[in-house]
């Protein structure tokens, strides 16, 4: 005859497995709220401090802290419980589609049927290796970030013992690569008149658009979110603090926030931009201004970004500008105020970057950019 089982919400005997030195496991069976028995698994630097988080764990476990999950769980089910928690939390949903993306396209294919106690740091560096061959560095460096959070995850609850994400490494390039390069004075110009030349691009509503990216380095999806509200044309200035997206289930919208907190900004615009704005609001008056966007798609609707993307590949290579990309526009603002004389601190305001330091944030203030950058942008048309 059989032991008797659990009771809902208890554990048995707890089982000790020394593994080196201050490295301890505690372990016991629990038997959980939908009657299934599972190993809840601690680790600790003595018998005693192990036994003290196992006993922690068991306790929270009936409140819901831990995730239904074991050792012996697949990468696949603990990804789901760590996307869960990014859809409850207050990240922009650019952010959550990016996670969800990562996870589905590069981390599931990948690793998704690998026990957790299979992903050990080759076969992370396999992965990385992988995508960063197939898709790209940034596409690396995007799934090291998030398998990190899904592997932090599993160490949090004690499913692992360390994140071996941590000692993993995206493969570099040689020395002799490069970032994107800016576009020269000259090139800018002659890309310009090409691009206005270009009867599909035109078509497309392109020229415009690469005027106001290349006057005010904004990227490509607040470009796209750009409304006549954002712009006083009294003072010259443009209040950045939306962007396009895509969310599953409703198409695009217009996140009220930019990629990041540093890219919330009022930037003073170049003269020929604020012409610029003038021309195209004059062209399209609505009663209602903050229903209207700037930079709408040809249909008149909300520009996607990636399409607008694609659109202006095409138009770029016909413009024989095949390096160039949307960032290369950025790149050029940048170098415009690095060869004017702006400070770091000035051209990271006006691009929306991460702030260089916490002395730079503290004595320099945040979200305004120089006035300086208008007139250097204005001085490179």
């Amino acid at each position: 005859m059989g032991r008797p089982p659990l009771p809902v919400g208890t554990f048995g005997k707890i089982d000790f497995l020394v593994l080196g030195k201050d490295r301890v496991r505690a372990r016991a069976s629990f038997r959980d709220y939908d009657g299934h028995r599972r190993l809840v698994t601690r680790y600790g630097s003595s018998r005693a401090h192990a036994e003290r988080r196992l006993r922690e764990a068991l306790r929270d476990r009936g409140t819901g802290d831990d995730p239904v999950a074991s050792a012996t769980s697949r990468l696949s089910e603990v990804a789901a419980l760590w996307l869960a928690e990014v859809d409850d939390s207050d990240l922009a949903w650019g952010t959550k589609r990016l996670y969800r993306f990562t996870v589905e396209s590069y981390i599931l294919p990948g690793l998704g049927e690998l026990r957790l106690r299979e992903v050990t740091v080759p076969a992370v560096n396999r992965l990385l290796a992988t995508v960063s061959s197939l898709h790209g560095p940034a596409a690396a460096k995007s799934t090291r970030s998030v398998l990190s959070g899904i592997l932090g995850l599993a160490v949090r609850h004690g499913l692992l013992p360390a994140n071996p994400v941590r000692e993993a490494a995206i493969r570099r390039g040689s020395r002799t690569s490069r970032g994107p390069r800016a576009l020269t004075v000259e090139e800018t110009r002659q890309l310009r008149a090409r691009l206005a030349a270009d009867p599909d691009a035109v078509r497309r509503d392109l020229p415009d658009l690469v005027d106001f990216m290349l006057g005010t380095g904004v990227r490509i999806g607040e470009a796209c979110a750009i409304q006549p509200s954002a712009i006083d044309f009294e003072a010259a200035t443009l209040t950045v603090d939306a962007t396009v997206i895509r969310i599953r289930g409703l198409g695009l919208v217009i996140q009220d926030s930019p990629k990041s907190t540093a890219g919330r900004r009022t930037l003073v615009l170049p003269s020929a931009v604020v012409d610029l704005l003038r021309r195209r609001i004059a062209v399209h008056p609505r009663p209602d201004a903050d229903a209207l966007v700037v930079f709408p798609s040809p249909q008149g609707r909300l520009r996607d970004s990636s399409n607008t993307s694609g659109d202006l590949r095409s138009a770029l290579d016909r413009a024989e500008f095949p390096w160039v990309t949307s960032h290369v526009f950025r790149k050029t603002v940048a170098t415009r105020l690095d060869d004017a004389g702006l400070s770091a601190r000035q051209i990271a305001d006006h691009l929306g970057h991460s702030r260089p330091s916490l002395t730079q944030d503290v004595y320099l203030g945040r979200g305004h950019a120089s006035p300086e950058a208008a007139a250097a942008l204005q001085r490179s048309r």
